[in-house]
């Protein structure tokens, strides 16, 4: 039997008002519920927020001493005393004098001759010409202070590999990077660089001698991304540093570092002499970058507790803030006492928002003497 099209009608229009309805009321459910009721974040979440707040660094509690040279002040030559104009002659007396000259000529030079032998014999030995010995040598420049001495102990050499984390021009990168530190103890060499599978953002060395001072470079190279590699020299025998990308020149009076010795001669100094790392304590050193060189004052803000890829960690936390309106770079260290005063934590802050951080994954010794 067939059903007519006017019994279908009213049987659709009732399952649609019924769908119509059903999509109503679970709307209205959903919107009341999105308005009412709160779900609580998982637990882990919770636990692994981290909050990150910028401090700035007290001020120093302690003078420091500057390793810098005076600059070199030229003295003026004395000026040489003109012998005395001779007395007038008269003209009547003129005519004399030149008549005897020729005959008495002969007979001055031989009696002057003889004069002086027997001054040179009847001189004692005590009362000798001593005019050049008291004369004291003349010198351009003043003798030059030297550099701050510290109590050092250089660290055994020991390759160190980071986890890297960057920003290049507002772009997030993550990397690995590696510092390689190695000393016989009186000569020492440093190869480090920090890389993506793409880019090398930054690869540096540095090479000189352990002396007095400390870490005492002689030879500093750096190249960053997308930039030709710069030398920086430290001419210890005429006291003087140079640089291969700039004119600039500074003297060198001792205990001067470059961009990479300076974290180990941190590193030498916390083994040598720990009482130098106190909470508001500064250490002033002298360093010299690919163009220029300054004075760079390295705070310490305190012992922290962190984590790094290697492990937590109890380390000093230091850090190097640039003069106001400088476009120089921020420098904040991690130094473990426990692990061999080693740099756990290196993060490098430029003016503009970029970064480059490097924390600890993995430390390897080296053998002695490498």
């Amino acid at each position: 039997m067939t059903t007519a099209p006017s019994d279908r009608r009213p049987r659709l229009w009732r399952i649609t008002a019924l769908i119509a309805v059903t999509v109503l009321l679970h709307l209205l459910v959903i919107n009341w519920g999105g308005r009412h009721i709160r779900v609580p974040a998982p637990a882990a979440l919770q636990e692994n927020t981290i909050s990150v707040s910028l401090r700035t660094p007290p001020a120093p509690t302690q003078p420091v001493s500057l390793p810098v040279a005076k600059p070199a002040v030229k003295r003026k030559p004395k000026p040489k005393p003109q012998p005395p104009a001779p007395a007038p002659v008269a003209s009547d007396t003129l005519a004399i004098a030149t008549t005897t000259s020729a005959v008495t000529t002969d007979d001055k030079a031989t009696a002057a001759t003889e004069e002086s032998a027997d001054s040179a014999e009847n001189t004692p030995a005590d009362k000798a010409d001593t005019s050049a010995a008291d004369t004291p040598p003349k010198a351009d420049t003043p003798e030059a202070p030297g550099g701050t001495h510290y109590t050092v102990d250089p660290p055994p050499p020991a390759s160190l590999e980071y986890d890297v984390q960057a920003t290049y021009n507002n772009m997030a990168v993550h990397g690995s990077g590696t510092i390689t530190w190695k000393s016989d103890g009186s000569r020492y060499t440093i190869e480090g660089k920090a890389e993506d599978f793409f880019f090398t953002f930054l690869r540096f060395s540095s090479s000189g001698d352990i002396n007095e001072f400390g870490v005492a470079p002689e030879l500093y190279t750096e190249q960053r991304i997308r930039k030709s590699a710069t030398n920086t020299h430290f001419h210890r025998d005429r006291k003087q540093i140079s640089f291969s990308a700039s004119t600039n020149t500074y003297p060198s009076v001792g205990g001067e570092q470059d961009r990479a010795s300076v974290v180990w001669q941190l590193v030498a100094i916390g083994r040598g002499d720990p009482g130098k790392f106190a909470p508001g304590a500064t250490i002033d050193l002298f360093v010299a970058g690919p163009r220029d060189g300054e004075v760079w004052r390295m705070q310490v803000i305190g012992e922290e507790d962190i984590r790094v890829p290697a492990g937590p960690a109890r380390a000093w936390h230091v850090v190097r803030v640039p003069r106001p309106g400088s476009y120089e770079q921020q420098l904040d260290i991690w130094f473990a006492p426990q692990q061999q005063w080693y740099p756990l934590r290196l993060r490098f802050s430029e003016t503009n928002g970029d970064f480059l951080e490097m924390s600890l994954s993995k430390l390897k010794s080296l053998p002695p003497g490498t």
